[in-house]
């Protein structure tokens, strides 16, 4: 259907030409000195036609062709084909360009990054332009790992790695990567807005099949549509009584998973960077967020002072893609890089025991 669809715009400007050109034909050969407004609206509607399929042909050549990014949401065809083209999977089915082991290789160190799309690198076209790749590349004596999956949550998080932990997985340094809007599946509302997000009346034919107007389509969607629009703005409700000390006993369990299994967890919260500004809205979360891993005895690097002086437009994918851009992820890995260098330093022996039950 999607050739049909593409068929009908290459086909459009061509009729409407010649539809135009048939009626001017036809007009002059009438002999009429004063054109008839009925002859000259018809005119000016062909010649109309012609120019808006003409815009059309192009415009959908471009985003079915050439246009290659991502939206936030993962809702377009043009998002769809980023992921054919660009989204690689090793043998387990993560991302990277390495597969990975199970068992630590003798005289390495491991570093395990857990997170969501933000670690996966939504969006950015080169995984080797990732922070966990860039890391990688300057100590290539670490054995890096990135288990990580757009869409994951603390929960999702959580099962994962007490799964992988029974096929005798072999931990050494955790970094879970901490997002803002990974305490969402505690919210209430969060079941109803996921299903606001993605299960929309089925758009008509055009929309599903023609690159141009599936994007122009949910484009509109997300300026009009409030789940979308203002997604993130429901996730504050899990920074307050009660769901905040569900979260809190869920990184503890997650710290106590860690050290059970002879790793050591340490913690990167990334800034909503969609949200950056004089203004960031979000600066008394990240405030409350390091109090509970310095309760936790859980070294934690927050990378909001790395973002603050940033705008958005410098480091996100897109004006319709929040995650973070190569040059975002260039700034991550340079600061994380430094503090795994501190945490996996010889010289440094962090205790993570639990005084806060």
């Amino acid at each position: 259907m999607d050739i049909i669809i593409l068929f009908g715009f290459i086909v459009a400007p061509i009729l409407s030409a010649l539809a135009s050109r048939s009626f001017y034909r036809w007009s002059r050969s009438r002999n009429r000195k004063k054109t008839s407004p009925t002859s000259l609206l018809i005119g000016n509607v062909l010649v109309l036609a012609f120019l808006l399929s003409f815009l059309c042909l192009v415009g959908e050549l471009y985003f079915r062709f050439f246009y290659d990014t991502t939206d936030s949401f993962g809702l377009t065809k043009v998002t769809g084909r980023w992921f054919e083209r660009h989204f690689q999977g090793n043998v387990g089915g993560f991302r990277d360009s390495v597969d990975y082991e199970t068992g630590i290789p003798a005289g390495q160190r491991r570093v395990t990054f857990l997170g969501d799309s933000f670690t996966v690198a939504h969006g950015v076209n080169d995984v080797e332009n990732r922070f966990a790749n860039l890391i990688r590349k300057s100590n290539p004596s670490w054995n890096i790992h990135v288990l990580a999956t757009c869409g994951w949550d603390t929960n999702a998080e959580l099962h994962f790695l007490e799964k992988v932990l029974e096929s005798s997985y072999e931990l050494d340094t955790v970094v879970l990567v901490y997002c803002l809007n990974d305490v969402a599946d505690i919210v209430p509302e969060w079941a109803q807005i996921l299903d606001r997000i993605s299960n929309q009346e089925k758009p008509n034919i055009l929309v599903q099949h023609s690159y141009l107007f599936n994007t122009l389509h949910y484009r509109l969607r997300a300026s009009r549509e409030p789940a979308v629009a203002d997604y993130f703005g429901f996730v504050r409700q899990g920074y307050e009584p009660p769901l905040w000390e569900i979260q809190r006993k869920r990184m503890r369990f997650l710290r106590d998973l860690v050290v059970g299994n002879g790793g050591q967890l340490v913690v990167v919260t990334f800034p909503f960077i969609h949200a950056l500004g004089s203004d960031y809205k979000w600066a008394d979360v990240h405030v409350q967020i390091n109090e509970m891993w310095n309760d936790l005895r859980v070294p934690h690097l927050d990378l909001l002072p790395v973002f603050r002086e940033k705008q958005p437009h410098e480091v996100v994918v897109n004006a319709f893609d929040a995650h973070p851009n190569e040059f975002a992820h260039l700034l991550a890995a340079s600061a994380i890089d430094e503090f795994l260098h501190i945490q996996l330093s010889d010289s440094v022996l962090v205790e993570q025991t639990d005084n806060t039950r």
